[in-house]
């Protein structure tokens, strides 16, 4: 599998898990600043120091000449503030990514190829910058943008809290929905201006794990121009706060490629 395949899972998480159903929104939804709800979504960021995570992903596009389909198991830990760290498998291992602040690694199994380098890869993707507490974020159900560093609009719009920033970046234009109930966040959307991509993530329904609120299921839609890439992912099982080990070495008969 190719490494933009691998690595676009990363713009996306998640002994058993048990599903708690966010958002349901039955009663009336009180109208609020959006400094309270930035602050309450704040209070309700990931505090644990590792994870370790079984997901079921399934990834379509329709780039090349035919659509492409993938159903895989991969199995993700984190430290956090440190180390993302996955082994991608469907019946035999495929692949293992590891990423740290500066760095990305690939290697695959079955071409027996690896890749080592850092963020431009993803930069060049989205057409923007993106940091690693920025891909945590994304895995963690929470906004990919410090939302203490601007203003915001805040309205109620589908029953979700929905914060715009009052100037928007030149570059691109974001917005933010949240979960009334719990402030986790309903979806976050991205649009790259002047290039007609965007990058929509949906966070429908959550975890409860010791204290915690983590993404039981998450869709990232993709899109540029005609193209498009989804990506679904399904959490099978959670641990938070336990010893984890990340085994990575490229083996010496690899070739590294370069993208």
């Amino acid at each position: 599998m190719r490494i933009v395949t691998s690595f676009i899972i990363i713009l996306l998480l998640f002994s058993s898990c048990k599903s708690t159903k966010i958002g349901s929104n039955k009663g009336a939804i009180k109208t609020i600043s959006a400094k309270k709800i930035i602050k309450k979504h704040k209070s309700v960021s990931f505090d644990a120091a590792t994870l370790d995570a079984k997901l079921k992903v399934e990834y379509s596009d329709n780039k090349g000449e035919k659509r492409n389909r993938h159903t895989f198991t991969v199995r993700l830990r984190m430290q956090k503030d440190s180390v993302i760290w996955m082994k991608g498998s469907k019946v035999i291992p495929g692949f293992k990514v590891k990423i740290t602040p500066s760095t990305l690694s690939y290697y695959s199994f079955l071409t027996k190829e690896y890749f080592v380098g850092d963020y431009s890869l993803i930069e060049k993707m989205l057409g923007t910058k993106i940091s690693f507490s920025q891909i945590q974020s994304v895995l963690f159900g929470e906004s990919i943008l410090d939302l203490k560093k601007q203003k915001y609009h805040a309205d109620i719009e589908n029953r979700f809290y929905k914060l715009t920033p009052k100037n928007q970046d030149k570059l691109y234009q974001i917005f933010f929905f949240l979960h009334p109930d719990n402030f986790k966040l309903k979806s976050q959307i991205l649009e790259i201006n002047e290039q007609n991509k965007t990058v929509q993530i949906e966070y429908d329904t959550y975890v409860s794990l010791d204290m915690e609120f983590f993404p039981k299921k998450i869709v990232i839609n993709a899109t540029d121009g005609a193209k498009y890439t989804k990506i679904k992912i399904d959490c099978r099982s959670l641990t938070l706060n336990k010893q984890i080990s990340m085994p990575f070495k490229i083996p010496t008969s690899y070739k590294r490629i370069k993208i």
